[in-house]
C-alpha cells in the first residue's frame, strides 16, 4: 500500500485514521484517499493539475501543524505532486 495518496498527496493514514478511498467492489484502495476516488473512480476526473495544487495548497494552510511546517509543505507541494502516479506524464 502506498503512503500517501497518488492524485493529491495526503497521507493515507492521517493523525490515525484510515482514510483510503473505496474500489467497485467496496475494498480499500491501496492507492488514492476518500477525498479523490472513490467506488473505483475518481470523485473529480476532469480536475486539472493547476486545480489540485490549489486544493492541497488550502489543505496545508487549514490542517494542523505550525506556520513554519506549514510554510516547507507548500514549498515542496508542487513538487510532491508532479510525482505522483495521477500526475506523472
Amino acid at each position: 500500500m502506498e503512503k500517501f495518496c497518488q492524485s493529491c498527496g495526503m497521507p493515507l493514514n492521517l493523525h490515525g485514521k484510515d482514510v483510503r478511498g473505496t474500489e467497485a467492489d467496496g475494498s480499500k484502495s491501496t492507492k488514492y484517499c476518500s477525498y479523490c476516488y472513490e467506488n473505483g473512480a475518481f470523485i473529480e476526473p476532469s480536475i486539472t493539475f493547476d486545480e489540485m495544487l490549489v486544493r492541497g495548497k488550502e489543505a496545508i494552510s487549514n490542517g494542523q501543524g505550525n506556520k513554519i511546517v506549514k510554510f516547507f509543505m507548500k514549498t515542496f507541494y508542487p513538487m510532491q505532486l508532479k510525482g505522483l502516479e495521477r500526475w506523472k506524464k
